[in-house]
């Protein structure tokens, strides 16, 4: 990645990259760790327990803790719901944010350790400003830069592009002010106080967020040109690549796509969807008649009834979005960039968090020709 870390004169001889979130959000941040050991900084993943096979080689893991907090918001679909989902994950986000500043506190020290955390990973930013560690916030998304000059698209809606300026500062601000900062000061200002930290009027999201000495965004120019109110301390890397090993498809997944013609269509829903959308069925039952054939990858596989449709829990998507036809999926950032690598088409079905943003730019890149660009990218409603 193409950033120097932030010093204040110090040689970091150690690294702790944390993640918090479902396997989308770990997955690209242990590249960030492989990365960091492989400049021969003594680097350990901070993430969920569920996760620690991701951690990669030459990489230590520890448990960003708060697992039963993760089990009770990611096994529930109110997380994944436009209207709750901020408050659901904030519920998870915060639990992580002591247990993980208490493990930062008790076994890393400020002098020889580098922060790098995702966007909700805020025990750093707490460490950053309480025990003066070096942080580094990286951003998976363009959706994180709560921006009044280019609205990301939310769940709910979004604030048009082509108003004034005036007024999408203010539609956004008050967003911010009364849907947003509420949900995120609930979780973050009793634990600042307790730190002895001072209290943080507003913006949690469009400024607190993000550390002050520097930003990574982890997504290349081309799929989302800055506005002049995202961080200034910003600066532009590439789409992360997963850190895991070669792996060769599964037994039953070759066997699966050696068994008929027909076109190949993967669906998921994300790697911590625990029901079904509805969308995903509607699909299977839309493009059955024509021959197409299935591959549904996520938690919780159905028996195999119907033998054009395979049910599988994991799957290297670098070895099997190739030879698909089409994928269609959540708009988790993960995909969408493995989908452009592979160079298919793709059918987005975004729900929440950052799903319909990631889907307009994915679009938005397509249009104004992007060099990895090879399909046009159509976005739906679930």
């Amino acid at each position: 990645m193409n950033w120097t870390p932030p010093s204040r004169g110090r040689r970091h001889r150690r690294a702790v990259v944390l993640a918090a979130g479902s396997g989308g959000d770990v997955a690209p941040m242990a590249s960030i760790a492989r990365a960091l050991a492989a400049r021969g900084l003594e680097t350990t993943l901070m993430a969920p327990q569920r996760y620690a096979s991701l951690a990669p080689a030459g990489a230590g893991f520890a448990s960003l803790g708060a697992d039963d907090v993760f089990e009770s918001v990611f096994s529930t679909s109110a997380v994944w719901h436009k209207s709750s989902g901020l408050k659901e994950s904030w519920r998870y986000y915060g639990a992580a944010m002591r247990s993980g500043y208490d493990a930062l506190s008790a076994h890393w020290h400020p002098e020889d350790t580098l922060l790098v955390s995702s966007s909700f990973a805020v025990a750093a930013r707490m460490a950053e400003e309480a025990l003066h560690f070096d942080n580094v916030t990286v951003h998976l998304s363009p959706a994180m830069m709560f921006s009044a000059e280019r609205p990301p698209v939310w769940p709910a809606g979004q604030v048009p592009r082509h108003w004034p300026r005036f007024l999408k500062r203010l539609a956004v601000g008050s967003a911010e002010r009364w849907l947003i900062d509420p949900v995120i000061r609930a979780q973050v200002a009793p634990f600042r106080r307790e730190l002895g930290l001072p209290a943080i009027g507003g913006h949690f999201f469009s400024r607190w967020i993000h550390s002050s000495r520097r930003v990574v965004f982890a997504f290349p120019r081309w799929f989302a040109e800055p506005a002049i109110d995202w961080p200034a301390q910003g600066r532009f890397a590439a789409f992360p690549v997963h850190p895991g090993p070669h792996r060769e498809l599964a037994p039953q997944v070759q066997e699966f796509l050696g068994a008929g013609p027909g076109p190949l269509v993967v669906a998921t829903a994300g790697t911590a969807v625990t029901h079904r959308p509805a969308w995903m069925d509607t699909l299977i039952r839309t493009l059955r008649p024509y021959g197409v054939r299935f591959i549904v990858v996520g938690p919780a596989p159905r028996a195999n009834v119907d033998t054009a449709v395979l049910e599988v829990a994991h799957v290297p998507f670098t070895q099997l979005l190739p030879r698909a036809a089409l994928v269609a999926h959540h708009a988790g950032i993960g995909t969408l960039a493995e989908a452009m690598r592979a160079g298919i088409p793709q059918w987005l079905f975004p729900a929440a968090h950052d799903q319909p943003d990631n889907a307009q730019q994915r679009v938005l890149a397509d249009r104004d020709g992007a060099e990895l660009a090879a399909d046009h990218a159509l976005s739906l409603s679930a």
